[in-house]
């Protein structure tokens, strides 16, 4: 279970989340919402502890994050380019975690002719396509998306969260979505939370 308790986030001296508590049971897919400048991309990298936070707790199965090693609570970035070294090939950075097969590869609608390429050889959506996958490691517990799918065509979109939530019924993936889209996240969180204006 990934909990977080009573957090406090700020930012340049500004408060962005105070005192927010929930839970994240394996399989569960929770969305967030928030109007655009709230800090739903703040709270996704303290989240995933690529950033400090002023109060509160996260903790997976009792134990604080960020992690030893590996970290099972993955975040795929709403600017897909930041997560690439720009000297290093897409395929590189991917079986840096793993090495998916092309059946993976296609369920993703990724050509693997992409994993040759530098990340500006690609597009934004070609990118968060391979990010995402990269993150889908299978010791990955959580999963935390921030708009992941946004630069993609509907379709592809479809596709995409249709094979996440494959995923979180077959391998207990818990997922976290932030999205601006509200009917998207109606139509696949199992619970919502939606901030306050």
């Amino acid at each position: 279970m990934f909990c977080v308790s009573s957090l406090t986030i700020e930012q340049d001296n500004r408060l962005l989340w105070r005192d927010l508590s929930f839970t994240v049971m394996p399989g569960e897919r929770v969305g967030i919402s928030a109007p655009s400048g709230y800090g739903k991309t703040t709270l996704g990298r303290v989240l995933a502890g690529w950033q400090r936070h002023q109060q509160g707790t996260i903790t997976l199965d009792g134990h604080p994050l960020p992690l030893r090693g590996y970290c099972p609570v993955q975040l795929v970035p709403q600017h897909p380019e930041l997560a690439f070294n720009p000297y290093r090939t897409t395929g590189d950075a991917l079986h840096d975690a793993w090495r998916p097969d092309d059946v993976q590869l296609a369920r993703y609608h990724i050509k693997a002719e992409w994993l040759t390429r530098k990340p500006n050889q690609l597009s934004g959506g070609e990118l968060a396509r391979i990010a995402l996958l990269r993150a889908l490691d299978p010791r990955t517990r959580l999963l935390i998306a921030d708009e992941v799918t946004a630069q993609l065509d509907p379709a592809i979109q479809r596709d995409i969260w249709q094979q996440l939530i494959i995923e979180t019924q077959q391998r207990g993936l818990s997922l976290i979505i932030f999205s601006h889209q509200m009917a998207l996240l109606e139509q696949i969180s199992t619970r919502l939370i939606v901030a306050a204006t």
